[in-house]
C-alpha cells in the first residue's frame, strides 16, 4: 500500500537529504526523494557563480588546467542534479587530485559520496573524512559544515547536526541549505517553531523556490497546526501541476480543519484521476465512515484491498461492519487479516 502519510517526493537517485514525513517531523535516515540539494539546478545560481569565483579564480599557475578542470567541475553538478552521484564522484575525485587544498570541491565530493547508492555503507565515511579536511583546508566554508549537518541529522543525532547547521549559517562563506538541515534537526526534535523560521529564512535566502519547498513547509506547517497556512500552500501547488500526493495533504488539512464535504470532493477528483490508488480508496473510506457513509465506506475499503491487499482495510471494514450490525462478516474479516 502506497504510504501516503510518509515520503512526498521521489526521485531517480533519491538523495539522504533531510526527508519529511507527514503528518510529522522530517526523518532523515533514508535517502528519500530528491537529488542532492546542492545540485539541482545550480548551474543557474548565482550561488555557483560564486562557487565558481572562488574554486576557479583567474590567475592561477595553469589556466589551462583552470580551465579544464572548471568544465570537469560542472559536468559533475550536472549529473548529481540528474542523480548519477557514482560518475559524478569519480569526476569529482579528478578535480580534487588537481586542487587538492580546494575546500569547496571536497565538499561536493563528499555530497555525491554520500548519495551513491552503489555505496551506501562506506560513502557517508567517505563524505565525513572529505568535510573535516575541508573544514581544516578552509575553516569558514559553509558548504561543508552544511553537509557535516547532514550526516549528523542522517544518524539521528540532531542536537550535533544543529550545532554543525549553525557553524555554517555564521561562517563567512554561509550555506542557505543549512537553514534548511537546521529546520530538519528542529523539526525532529518537535521544536516547529523554530524550525518554520529557519524554514522562511531558507527560502528568502534560495534563488528558485521549488515544489519540494513548498512540501516541506507544509510538514512543519501541519506540525504547529496551521493548517490554512499550508493549505494555501498545497493548493498553489496543485493549481501548477495536479499531484496525487499534494491532494492527499490537502485533505489531510481539510479533514484536520473539520471540512469533511471538501475533503470529499477532492478524494472524488483524485480518484478520478487515478482509479487504482489503494491509499486513496483507504482514506476515502475512512473520511466517508467519520461522516457516517457506512456502506459507502465499506465499498472503498473493499476497494482498497483489492487493490492491495492489506491489513489495515479488512480490520478497519470490520469495524463497520459491526456498526452495521454484521458481526458474522466483521469477524470473517478479522479471520482474513490474522492470515495475511
Amino acid at each position: 500500500m502506497k504510504n501516503t502519510s510518509a515520503t512526498i517526493y521521489s526521485a531517480e537517485q533519491p538523495s539522504r537529504s533531510s526527508r519529511f514525513s507527514y503528518p510529522v517531523r522530517f526523518s532523515f535516515p533514508s535517502r528519500v526523494f530528491y537529488p542532492s540539494h546542492s545540485a539541482i539546478e545550480v548551474a543557474s545560481t548565482l550561488w555557483l557563480s560564486i562557487i565558481f569565483l572562488c574554486i576557479f579564480a583567474p590567475g592561477t599557475p595553469s589556466q589551462a588546467s583552470n580551465a579544464s578542470d572548471k568544465r570537469d567541475y560542472e559536468e559533475a553538478m550536472r549529473l548529481e542534479a540528474l542523480g548519477h552521484y557514482g560518475e559524478a564522484a569519480r569526476i569529482l575525485r579528478e578535480v580534487q587530485r588537481h586542487r587538492p587544498k580546494d575546500a569547496y570541491v571536497l565538499a561536493e565530493l563528499a555530497g555525491a559520496y554520500m548519495n551513491n547508492y552503489n555505496d551506501i555503507s562506506g560513502g557517508i565515511e567517505k563524505a565525513e573524512e572529505c568535510l573535516r579536511r575541508a573544514i581544516q583546508l578552509d575553516p569558514e566554508c559553509g558548504k561543508a559544515y552544511s553537509r557535516m549537518a547532514e550526516i549528523y541529522d542522517t544518524r539521528g543525532d540532531y542536537l550535533t547536526g544543529i550545532k554543525f547547521a549553525t557553524r555554517s549559517i555564521n561562517s563567512k562563506k554561509p550555506d542557505p541549505d543549512a537553514y534548511r538541515e537546521r529546520a530538519g534537526a528542529l523539526s525532529n526534535l518537535k521544536r516547529d517553531k523554530e524550525a518554520l523560521v529557519d524554514y522562511d529564512h531558507f527560502l528568502q535566502k534560495i534563488a528558485k523556490v521549488e515544489r519540494k519547498h513548498l512540501m516541506q513547509r507544509g510538514a512543519i506547517l501541519e506540525n504547529l497546526k496551521l493548517y490554512d497556512r499550508a493549505l494555501a500552500d498545497y493548493r498553489k501547488l496543485l493549481k501548477e501541476k495536479y499531484e496525487d500526493q499534494v491532494v492527499h495533504r490537502e485533505v489531510a488539512c481539510l479533514r484536520a480543519m473539520k471540512k469533511p464535504e471538501e475533503a470529499l470532493k477532492s478524494l472524488n477528483t483524485l480518484l478520478t484521476h487515478n482509479k487504482n490508488d489503494d491509499s486513496g480508496y483507504l482514506t476515502r473510506a475512512r473520511l466517508l465512515e467519520s461522516m457516517g457513509k457506512h456502506q459507502q465506506a465499506i465499498t472503498d475499503y473493499s476497494k482498497a484491498h483489492e487493490l492491495q491487499p492489506s491489513t489495515t482495510a479488512l480490520k478497519e471494514r470490520a469495524v463497520v461492519y459491526e456498526k452495521m450490525g454484521r458481526r458474522d462478516l466483521a469477524e470473517k474479516d478479522r479471520k482474513e487479516a490474522d492470515r495475511l
